[in-house]
This record gives structure tokens, C-alpha cells and sequence, in this order.
């Protein structure tokens, strides 16, 4: 008879403490953001983790790789996507370099913002063929769908992982370099 008093005096706070419980370990290891929270704000954070990615050819040339979901799942799906963001583990971070390095990359022209910082201002300016075209991956159905496209391989790709810290002093923030992967395309031999 006790242990009903007691669920009956303490369901309220046993309920909220396991959602609380439950969305931190989302939060943390899953795709639910800190931001999003039902209400337990005290486990939010204003840090943000960003995936950057550069594409290398068979001839060596380095191009800038715009990685975005699709909601179609294909070659990244969206929740994947987000689930390595919120929690960038090396596996997820080896997986999304499989899925870039095995997948076609769309051109498509690179849209420079204007309130950008003198230093990458420069930066640009000084390497504007480098700056010109992003690349998305995209699925084909086809190698000639592709082709038609402009679309192309590349052999391996460097993923970066930055970490967004912002200031209240100015409004400013700052990006903290994380970690950094390289995926070379696995070539199947053979005999």
C-alpha cells in the first residue's frame, strides 16, 4: 500500500524527471537538437557544430563540396544529416564522407554573402576560380544523366568539423576547429 502512496504523492515528478532524462540523451546522442527541448531550456547551448567538406580529383584539383540532406534519402538523407551535426561521431563523419566520395557532385554557382569579413574578402578574392562553384551531391540514375549535367566524381574528400562559439560582446562568434577526416573511394579489383 506504501508504494502506491508513494506514486501517487510523486507521479508528477517522476514523469518530468524521466522526459528531462529522455531528452537530454536525445539531445546529446541523437537528432534532437539542445534548442528543442519541451520546455527544459536549462540543457540548451548556443554552440553549433559545422561540417565542411572539399572535394580532390583524379587530377588533383580541390573543389568546395556544399553538403546538403535530401528529403528523398538519398545519396544523404536529412535526418542523417542533422544526427551528425547535433553529435558528430568519426563514425558518422567516415559514413557522410562514404556517401559524398561514392555519390556524383552537381556544380552550382557559389553565392557569396555580403557581410563577410575583410580577411575572407581576400581570401576569395585572391582564389576566385576556387570560390566560383560549389558542388551538391546528388543521385543519377544514369552515368549519361549525369554527364548531361556537368555532374562529376572525385577520388576522396577532407571533412572538417568546426564548433561555432558565440559571444555576447559584440554579437561576435568564433569557429573552433574540431577535427578533420579524410575518405579515399574504395577501388574495387578485379582479378
Amino acid at each position: 500500500m506504501t508504494f502506491f502512496k508513494i506514486i501517487d504523492k510523486y507521479l508528477i515528478c517522476i514523469v518530468l524527471v524521466a522526459v528531462a532524462l529522455i531528452q537530454i540523451y536525445h539531445s546529446q546522442f541523437d537528432r534532437l537538437t539542445p534548442w528543442k527541448g519541451g520546455g527544459f531550456g536549462m540543457f540548451s547551448t548556443n554552440k553549433r557544430a559545422n561540417v565542411t567538406a572539399v572535394g580532390y580529383t583524379s587530377d588533383g584539383d580541390s573543389l568546395i563540396i556544399n553538403v546538403i540532406g535530401s528529403k528523398f534519402d538519398v545519396p544523404i538523407s536529412r535526418n542523417f544529416l542533422s544526427s551528425t551535426k547535433n553529435f558528430p561521431k568519426k563514425e558518422k563523419l567516415e559514413r557522410l564522407g562514404a556517401l559524398i566520395v561514392n555519390s556524383y557532385l552537381q556544380p552550382q554557382k557559389l553565392e557569396i554573402p555580403s557581410n563577410i569579413d575583410r580577411a575572407s574578402a581576400d581570401l576569395i578574392k585572391g582564389n576566385e576560380k576556387f570560390y566560383s562553384t560549389a558542388f551538391i551531391p546528388k543521385y543519377y540514375q544514369s552515368d549519361d544523366i549525369a554527364k548531361s549535367e556537368k555532374a562529376i566524381k572525385i577520388d576522396r574528400v577532407k571533412i572538417t568539423l568546426y564548433e561555432t562559439d558565440f559571444f555576447e560582446d559584440g554579437l561576435s562568434y568564433k569557429k573552433r576547429y574540431v577535427d578533420e577526416i579524410q575518405i579515399v573511394k574504395k577501388v574495387n579489383k578485379l582479378k
